[in-house]
């Protein structure tokens, strides 16, 4: 029970607190507090949904990463070697393309984007200039079935007609790098018109951005130094473009397309005809028509339609033995007993050391021979392309000594042994020369005559990149014009592939 004083003490407290009023301002505090914490938990919910926003989009922009592959056709042309082949050679420069991107990925650890590719170019322009060299036929759209086939290829890559307007491709690429350059989902861009100078205003408000960036070189055009002052990085794609300019050298053409016709070099002083070159000759009443070259081996796919000569107008060679040994329809069913014939003729070829310093080797047409190479065997085969899975090799410091990239050459200059040598000479003569036989460049590293008995051109199963005059032209009786110096502009640079053809 309470003693006295502390009934006394209590009786105040409870007569101070009726005096305070302090319920009612605990009443009030406490209302306070519900509406602030109302408050904080809106502020609370609207930041929760705005981060699950980000992290969505960003979730979102990781979902599809792809690369973009810009290409000023106009300037940028393919390989003359690809667009000669019509609809086959699109398919195939759609690969060698996507195949020259995706190795560029994989070193900059990219290999898990997406590959889209935009060609624009002036078809109608581009298939007139083109055909004033003999690459293409003389129709005002000759480039069509090329460019259908190179669209099928792949969902993404696309060879636009941007028309015939002076300025139609540069506006659709500018369009196409302000869309892309800052879309966080395109991981990188590869920008191929460096021969125009008009795009280093479109190009310079990245340079803080210059490792999304990567400028394609190519032999065939001229890269601006401007191009090199913006700390982008710099590529080649060799295989893929033109090696020389369209208002360069043609490519060698035998006249009327009959073998064994003299035509003229392309490079070099004239040779003269030799009266015991062997040819192809048609009858009288057929004269004005051109041999159909297709048809003799057997793959003329126009049959009866085909609009050149077909059938026994077409004479046989005074000498089949002259001849690089292409199955005909008078030998069926030989070709394993041409397999020894076949690699005899090739023995045919002039030697490396019987080619005069500062000569190069051509047959009776003017055709460029190169130095007959032993097969390679597959152990030394494979011990190259084991070397260069892991990085590609530059042709041009390794079979030529020296490398017009210099420190900028992404190719592998490390040494290599001796005797895998003659196997890379070997892989880069499985890649055709844009000069054909017309070539007469010191040093040229790439393929002129096909020296594979096994190649499917000749009846064979391995498959060959070299064109088919590669396969018909003569092998003996070479003579050795001046070569033009390796001052001059070259085809003959590059890297290794990691599959061997040919």
């Amino acid at each position: 029970m309470l003693n006295d004083q502390e009934i006394e003490r209590a009786a105040a407290q409870l007569a101070d607190y009726k005096r305070s009023d302090a319920l009612s301002q605990l009443l009030d505090q406490y209302s306070v507090l519900i509406d602030d914490y109302k408050r904080l938990k809106s502020d609370y919910e609207e930041e929760r949904e705005s981060r699950e926003k980000y992290k969505q989009m960003a979730k979102d922009q990781e979902r599809n990463p792809f690369v973009l592959v810009l290409v000023d056709g106009d300037g940028y042309v393919f390989n003359e070697a690809l667009l000669s082949k019509r609809a086959d050679g699109g398919s195939v420069a759609a690969q060698l393309l996507n195949d020259e991107v995706k190795a560029s990925l994989r070193r900059k650890g990219l290999e898990h984007c997406q590959v889209m590719v935009r060609i624009y170019a002036n078809v109608f322009g581009l298939s007139k200039a083109l055909s004033k060299t003999g690459v293409v036929g003389a129709d005002s759209r000759s480039l069509a079935p090329f460019i259908a086939s190179f669209n099928r290829s792949y969902g993404l890559t696309e060879f636009v007609d941007a028309g015939q307007l002076k300025e139609n491709a540069d506006f659709k690429l500018r369009a196409m790098l302000r869309l892309y350059a800052d879309n966080s989902q395109c991981k990188h861009i590869y920008f191929a018109a460096c021969h125009d100078v008009g795009y280093i205003s479109e190009l310079t408000p990245f340079m803080g951005n210059s490792s999304k960036f990567t400028l394609i070189n190519t032999p065939g055009v001229r890269f601006h130094d401007e191009f090199t002052k913006l700390g982008m990085g710099i590529e080649e794609f060799r295989a893929v473009f033109r090696h020389s300019p369209l208002d360069g050298p043609a490519p060698y053409r035998p006249i009327n397309g009959v073998v064994g016709t003299p035509a003229k070099p392309v490079l070099g002083p004239p040779q003269p005809a030799s009266p015991t070159k062997p040819s192809l000759t048609l009858a009288a009443s057929d004269d004005s028509k051109t041999v159909c070259l297709f048809h003799s081996i057997g793959k003329c796919k126009y049959g009866k339609s085909c609009k050149m000569l077909h059938g026994t107008t077409l004479a046989e060679p005074k000498s089949s033995q002259q001849y690089a040994g292409l199955p005909t329809p008078s030998s069926p069913g030989g070709r394993n007993d041409n397999i020894a014939s076949l690699a005899s003729q090739l023995s045919n070829l002039p030697k490396a050391h019987e080619i005069p310093d500062g000569c190069v080797a051509v047959n009776a047409n003017n055709y460029r021979l190169d130095p007959y190479q032993p097969p390679i065997s597959a152990d030394v085969m494979s011990r190259l392309k084991a070397r260069v899975d892991k990085r590609r090799v530059c042709n041009s410091f390794h079979l030529q000594g020296a490398c017009d990239a210099g420190d900028r050459c992404e190719y592998d200059h490390e040494p290599l042994e001796p005797e895998v040598l003659p196997a890379l000479l070997s892989l880069a003569r499985s890649q055709p020369c844009p000069r054909r036989g017309g070539c007469r460049l010191e040093g040229c590293s790439h393929g002129h005559i096909c020296q594979n008995p096994e190649c499917k051109h000749r009846g064979g199963k391995a498959y060959c990149k070299l064109p088919y005059l590669s396969h018909l032209e003569p092998l003996g009786d070479a003579r050795f014009p001046p070569s033009v110096p390796k001052g001059g502009r070259k085809t003959n640079g590059g890297s290794a592939s990691s599959t061997a053809s040919g």
